[in-house]
């Protein structure tokens, strides 16, 4: 009893100390990506999807922002996405395939497209609302080739 109760345990703390290097290496990555995505300035050439941005005034104190990526040319699979902006925040960052399972989108097929959504503290008319967006997009394309590209708001 002792053996099975102790075999028990180990394979907890084994266990328990996978997931949080899961974790570290996802938190790890999600930093990464911020710190890159600060130092773009462009827009990629040759994006292979739409890229659709929308700000919706939900509130008096908050505007949600939408970054919908559709209509894509090709086949992309194993994406990875994370959308930052240049407002101040104390939320997250909406991504992707980063903290989640990776998404594939494929040409005419449903779904058609992903949705990132976030949220931005803001109290003044949605009309004066102003907000530099960054999207990295990472993906896989049908003969494993990794790829990145970037869409940068005006």
């Amino acid at each position: 009893m002792k053996k099975l109760i102790t075999i028990l345990l180990i394979s907890i703390i084994l266990l328990t100390g996978c997931t949080d290097k899961k974790v570290v290496k996802e938190k790890e990555k999600y930093i990464k990506y911020i710190q890159e995505l600060k130092s773009i300035n462009k827009t990629t050439k040759d994006v292979p999807f739409d890229v659709e941005v929308k700000f919706d005034k939900l509130t008096n104190d908050e505007v949600r922002y939408q970054i919908i990526i559709d209509n894509v040319k090709e086949d992309l699979y194993n994406i990875e996405a994370i959308v930052i902006h240049n407002k101040q925040t104390n939320d997250i960052f909406p991504s992707i395939g980063i903290f989640d399972d990776k998404e594939n989108l494929l040409k005419d097929k449903k779904p058609s497209g992903i949705i990132l959504v976030g949220y931005i503290d803001y109290q003044k008319d949605i009309e004066d609302f102003k907000c530099k967006l960054k999207l990295l997009v990472k993906y896989k394309t049908k003969d494993k080739k990794a790829h990145k590209v970037y869409y940068v708001t005006k």
